[in-house]
């Protein structure tokens, strides 16, 4: 797991993805509708998320070190990014098809701590490359666990990006994990991937409200002057059905 050795304020957003995930699918899906109705308080949260740890130290404090993840939830979601990825380039089939590279799994946006005592906290599933002239950077999360909706999903996607879009976080992982390849102006690109079919009416609902709610939070957020211009897309995939040339498919992008 990679992980900044930094302290961190816990921040609503986080505080918000972490009590969503355990809701019954009905309350997320009211939840959502929430956020729908009122895009400027989802907004604020993240921004107030994003300046909290922007400010929270001094950019020597990021660094990044590798530790193992051991919980159940961390292995299925390695076992589902083996399945979707294999070995090497991984191919998207898009209006315009492409490929990323993922160069890294586990990877925490931030660390705290709690009485003294480093805690783990849930952050990127992978992060990877785009396979381009320019520097084109992915930050991803996968549908396993306890996450198996995509509102709670696209809760934590944005609450990492938050922690790590700040000039100091982007900086440490451009050196710890790209290796100097985002450059000057980095761009990010976000990833859910999801693994299940809809299940019910309830899931089916979520899931069309979670697009929604990916489109306001990126025309809002492009607008906020506090939040750098690093946001490219934001990127719903699942895997491509069996004998495709393609590992992954879009089934929407904001």
């Amino acid at each position: 797991m990679l992980e900044p050795s930094a302290r961190f304020p816990s921040t609503i957003l986080r505080q918000r993805f972490e009590r969503a995930r355990g809701l019954p699918v009905d309350v997320q899906v009211r939840e959502c509708v929430d956020y729908l109705q009122n895009p400027e308080v989802l907004i604020q949260e993240f921004v107030d998320a994003y300046t909290a740890v922007e400010s929270c130290c001094d950019p020597d404090d990021h660094c990044f070190s590798l530790r193992k993840a051991i919980d159940a939830a961390a292995a299925e979601r390695a076992a589902l990014l083996d399945r979707a990825f294999g070995k090497g380039t991984i191919s998207v089939f898009d209006t315009v098809p492409y490929e990323f590279q993922c160069i890294a799994r586990d990877v925490s946006s931030v660390s705290g701590t709690v009485g003294g005592t480093l805690q783990r906290v849930d952050g990127l599933d992978y992060v990877g490359r785009i396979v381009d002239e320019e520097a084109l950077a992915i930050l991803g999360v996968v549908q396993a666990g306890a996450e198996s909706s995509p509102y709670a999903l696209f809760l934590r996607l944005i609450t990492c990006l938050s922690e790590i879009a700040s000039d100091a976080q982007l900086r440490a992982a451009d050196e710890r994990i790209f290796k100097g390849g985002l450059g000057a102006e980095p761009k990010l690109d976000l990833h859910l991937l999801l693994g299940e079919s809809e299940r019910d009416a309830s899931t089916g609902t979520l899931r069309q409200l979670t697009h929604d709610l990916a489109e306001v939070f990126y025309a809002g957020v492009s607008e906020e002057w506090q939040f750098p211009d690093v946001l490219r897309n934001i990127v719903c995939l699942v895997p491509s059905p069996p004998g495709s040339d393609e590992k992954l498919l879009v089934e929407w992008c904001v």
